[in-house]
């Protein structure tokens, strides 16, 4: 089966579909091709060894990736970033049109719409059936991270992912709760595919002098790793922060791992606040993730308090789980239920410092036996219902049936 795989986000730039599960379709007798751009995110900035220029093909055991040129823009400017998801819509629809091999079945996966477009057009021309990947709820997500407000703009996007959602042969969503919404929009029930995401098992590394680095094993280290947006709502994280130096307890501390728009407001509120148990660091190369979130004492996971994210499982979710360290989840709805069920950490409520403090000195109490059993406990569930190969293996069987029935 030959795979026509679309996404603005791939290696080596952090994604959960990226060349790793490329490469596990290869391994299954399959051709994939990548679609991407040149790697930027979260920066904004080209990646060392990239240069933006008018096509780059290179080949990873086997599999094609094929780079094209997009506006480059992970800003806070919403116009900047709708140009930029709007470029890559447009030249990866002219590549899978005009340049690419016919392709058996065409996986859209990011970023919302402008890749579910894009597939659409190669249906159309090129009687392709294609499969959209829904990792983000638009346009709700928009609405939620204050990238838009509410109105015709909004409705317009609304109908438009409706239209691709009714045009695909199946729409892969990561929890219940997102099927449940696309039903509510008039999604056929039987084109959903619930397939939990995973954690980019390929990337482990032990990164041990890293990890001494950046967590000082004489505190307990609180570790927040991944994007620093509008989304994940940090600010009541350092003000939690400073309620847990209020407490007086000297040996807890804070550490954000990452970058992204709001990280410069988070550095600058730290500052402010002059708080001691705070530290920034940037990001480090992906396969020294792993190691550095199994020396952490805490993993923590923050979102926005908006209904949207209430039905979503946020991506480091299972990255966390499978580390086996404990989670304290401060997301609301199906993420929450996650750790609850597994018994992998504990649950608060987002944007509620003062909960969220009274958490961290709830876990910093608690004995290592505890917290570590926690943590296998998260692996477990991690491994019995959302690993790689699970999803993998799903993905697979999907794919098979839709070019059977093409």
């Amino acid at each position: 089966m030959r795979i026509l795989f679309v996404s603005q986000l791939f290696d080596p730039e952090n994604s959960i579909k990226g060349l790793e599960f490329a490469r596990r379709l290869q391994a299954l007798g399959h051709e994939v091709e990548v679609i991407t751009t040149f790697p930027s995110y979260p920066g904004g900035k080209i990646f060392p060894g990239y240069r933006l220029r008018w096509k780059q093909v290179e080949e990873i055991d086997g599999v094609k990736i094929v780079r094209l040129p997009t506006i480059i823009s992970h800003g806070r400017s919403a116009l900047k970033r709708m140009l930029s998801y709007a470029s890559f819509g447009v030249v990866s629809s002219v590549h899978a049109l005009f340049f690419a091999k016919k392709a058996d079945v065409i996986y859209a996966y990011y970023p919302p719409v402008v890749v579910g477009l894009a597939a659409m057009m190669v249906r159309l021309f090129r009687r392709t059936p294609f499969v959209y990947d829904v990792q983000d709820l638009w346009p709700e997500a928009l609405v939620a991270t204050g990238m838009v407000r509410e109105g015709r703009f909004t409705r317009f996007v609304d109908r438009l992912c409706g239209l691709i959602y009714r045009s695909a042969a199946r729409v892969v969503v990561l929890s219940d709760g997102y099927g449940r919404a696309l039903e509510s929009k008039n999604t056929p029930r039987e084109k959903i595919e619930r397939i939990f995401n995973w954690c980019d098992e390929g990337r482990t590394g032990a990164a041990a002098e890293p990890a001494e680095q950046l967590l000082d094993p004489a505190y307990f280290n609180i570790l927040y790793a991944g994007n620093m947006g509008a989304a994940q709502a940090l600010t009541h994280v350092i003000s939690a922060a400073a309620l847990v130096e209020q407490h007086g307890n000297d040996k807890i501390r804070f550490v954000f791992l990452g970058a992204g728009v709001e990280c410069d407001a988070l550095k600058r509120q730290t500052s402010e606040l002059g708080l001691g148990n705070v530290k920034f660091f940037p990001q480090v190369p992906v396969d020294k993730v792993s190691g550095i979130l199994a020396a952490a004492d805490v993993l923590l996971v923050h979102l926005a308090d908006a209904r949207v994210f209430e039905i979503t499982i946020p991506s480091k979710t299972q990255a966390y789980m499978k580390t086996g360290r404990p989670i304290l989840m401060a997301v609301k709805g199906e993420a929450a239920a996650i750790v609850s069920d597994a018994q992998a950490g504990m649950v608060v409520e987002p944007c509620q410092p003062e909960k969220l403090a009274e958490a961290v000195l709830r876990m910093a109490a608690l004995p290592r036996a505890k917290l570590d059993e926690m943590g296998r406990c998260g692996r477990d569930y991690y491994t019995e219902r959302m690993s790689m190969e699970n999803g993998v293996r799903q993905v697979d069987s999907m794919l098979k049936e839709i070019v059977t029935n093409s």
